[in-house]
């Protein structure tokens, strides 16, 4: 009798550790999973937050001054140069057109958005083999406002972006790289169709918004001056 007592003893002791087992390893399984769906929840979270971040900041600033050409034989504005770089600690920007846009418009006057479209002509890594390419002239050309203003106005939509010297020879803007913007306002007038348009007056306020891939649009806003007596203008 004292046997049979002492192996029921002895069964129940054992199903009790087989259940105990049972549970740890349940438990186990249950917390593996609770923390494996609590790293992968954060990561995901890390990843959405930088993209936010990402998307939510500008990749792109004004280097500098933008300048301005005047046709002083009709007191009229008719080109802008827009000087861009990355921000600091931004990644490289496919510049390449229809991956990044150019949008332009002139308060109360005229208006265009998907303006940097063509690849042969807007974007632009050499400025001397552009400027033959298109207006058919040989010679040294330099970086001039008149020669920028120039090319801009024999292209698609009259918008062009132009790779500073000792660029690598693609249209990704990479630290150390600059880009001039160029918007030639009386190609883009005639191209959307304001032929009576030549180019913009005192008062006058235009907005030029760049668009890259991933990032925020960096829009540079700019008012005529009411003196266009000369030839090259400083628009701040």
């Amino acid at each position: 009798m004292k046997m049979r007592t002492r192996l029921l003893r002895g069964i129940v002791g054992i199903e009790a550790a087989i259940v105990l087992i049972a549970f740890v390893v349940v438990a186990a399984a249950l917390a593996f999973v609770a923390l494996n769906m609590g790293f992968y929840t954060t990561q995901r979270s890390k990843e959405v937050m930088a993209q936010g971040l990402a998307q939510a900041s500008s990749s792109l600033e004004v280097d500098g001054t933008v300048l301005a050409y005047v046709d002083t034989s009709i007191h009229n504005l008719t080109c802008a140069v827009i000087p861009v770089r990355l921000s600091a600690g931004q990644k490289d920007v496919d510049l390449t057109p229809g991956k990044a846009d150019i949008a332009a418009w002139v308060i109360n006057k005229l208006g265009g958005t998907n303006l940097y479209i063509n690849t042969t002509q807007q974007a632009v890594t050499n400025l001397t083999k552009a400027i033959i390419d298109n207006l058919g002239k040989t010679g040294t050309y330099s970086y001039n406002i008149t020669n920028l203003c120039m090319l801009a106005g024999h292209v698609t939509n009259g918008v062009a972006v132009v790779w500073s010297p000792n660029n690598n020879g693609d249209t990704v803007l990479q630290p150390g790289e600059k880009v001039l913007v160029v918007v030639n306002f009386t190609k883009l007038a005639e191209d959307l169709g304001y032929t009576s348009i030549k180019g913009l007056n005192p008062y006058d306020v235009f907005k030029v918004e760049i668009k890259p891939p991933i990032g925020a649009a960096l829009t540079v806003e700019r008012t005529v001056p009411a003196s266009l007596a000369y030839s090259v203008i400083d628009l701040g």
